[in-house]
């Protein structure tokens, strides 16, 4: 098998000109990521290696770097309080010293607003020098509000002052949904997330589409402006509903038969959003990709790569596919049907076809899909423990 100078990652980003790839964590992690990855790395690899991930971002050079945008969270802000005791400990105790009359909830949120705007800094060279095309950074709502509107528009306001190059992450909810079409309208960027199936990213687009319309309406200005819509390729393939669902309907719901479910939806979003007669502006954003099916195979991103989208890519996939995929061709396969074989397997399933079926799920019923009431369940979770760790420094004052 060849031996490519360049790593898988940057031929992933040079299968498409549209096709992006952004950094799924704090950027204020990188660094200490790209030296875990070097010390693990065979003695013959590690020159080559640091080359490569050199290319992905440049902390001395942040306005030439691969990873074109930023999505963060409060799982992966957590992991940064872990990972960067000795930066983030005095920032803590800063704000509660200067807050004292603050509940932990207000304390917590403004620890998680100052470092996402620490790390939204290390791109504004690269959102400055792309005529703010690229170097955004996503920042969530409190993922506990995803029915409250009134609370998200204040959080999501208080977000986008942060930084220009802030782009807020709302909820694939009725009410979510809602909160993008009011920011839209406002020219505040937008990445709607807890995303998992088509009537989501429908619903999703045309709430954007009305929040245009309006926006324009009032001259709006939308020159640092930018819509993405996240799939979580692989959150709806892991439900126990889906095995159920499948043995129902006498299908052996395989590893390959769950990969290729989630590049179906990615599929098919991909052409919702790309067909002019849509009239869309939302680009499709594809996250929580999984290794495989078997060895050797990373499906959720070779199969959608050369499209005109979004991949954001946390650490360890990263790490599995730089190792996986180093020696492997990768090419343009967005447009490539889904096997017919795998679709007719996968049309009999009723988990799936609901999923799939652009008016499979209302609007309403989102809230309560099995995807999204467990990735806001652990979203919510990492939210409480940043909490935690605000009392935790206060134990040590």
């Amino acid at each position: 098998m060849p031996e490519y100078e360049k790593s898988v990652m940057q031929r992933l980003s040079e299968t498409s000109d549209n096709m992006e790839l952004w950094w799924d964590s704090s950027p204020l992690i990188f660094d200490t990521w790209k030296k875990e990855m070097l010390e693990r790395a065979e003695p013959s690899r590690k020159e080559r290696l640091e080359k490569q991930l050199k290319v992905l971002f440049d902390t001395e050079n942040p306005q030439d770097t691969l990873f074109d945008g930023v999505t963060t969270n409060p799982k992966l802000t957590r992991k940064v309080l872990d990972l960067l005791p000795d930066m983030v400990a005095p920032i803590v105790d800063e704000i509660i010293e200067g807050n004292r009359a603050k509940s932990d909830y207000l304390l917590a949120w403004k620890a998680y607003k100052e470092i996402t705007k620490k790390g939204a800094a290390l791109y504004m060279p690269l959102f400055e020098k792309s005529g703010y095309k690229k170097g955004y950074v996503s920042a969530q709502v409190d993922p506990r509000l995803v029915t409250d509107i009134k609370k998200m528009l204040h959080q999501a306001l208080e977000l986008k002052e942060l930084s220009d190059n802030i782009m807020v992450k709302c909820p694939g909810s009725h009410e979510g949904i809602y909160l993008t079409e009011i920011l839209t309208s406002l020219g505040i960027p937008t990445n709607e997330t807890l995303v998992f199936h088509i009537p989501q990213v429908a619903a999703v687009a045309e709430a954007v589409k009305a929040g245009l319309e309006n926006g324009r309406k009032n001259k709006v200005d939308y020159s640092q402006w930018r819509s993405v819509i996240t799939i979580m390729i692989g959150r709806f393939e892991e439900r126990p509903e889906f095995e159920e669902s499948a043995r129902s309907a006498g299908i052996e719901l395989t590893e390959e038969l769950k990969r290729w479910s989630g590049i179906a939806i990615a599929k098919k979003a991909h052409q919702i959003l790309n067909d002019p007669s849509n009239g869309y502006s939302s680009k499709l954003l594809l996250c929580s990709a999984r290794p495989g099916p078997g060895e050797g195979n990373v499906y959720h991103i070779e199969k959608v790569a050369g499209g005109n989208m979004v991949y954001t890519l946390n650490p360890e996939i990263i790490d599995d596919f730089m190792a996986i995929c180093d020696r492997k061709e990768i090419y343009s396969q967005m447009e490539e049907p889904v096997p017919a074989g795998i679709m007719s397997r996968l049309e009999k399933i009723p988990y799936f076809m609901q999923g799939y079926e652009i008016d499979g799920i209302k609007r309403e019923d989102f809230v309560d899909h099995t995807s999204f009431v467990m990735t806001r369940e652990q979203f919510s979770d990492s939210m409480a423990e940043i909490e935690e760790y605000i009392v935790e420094r206060k134990g040590k004052r």
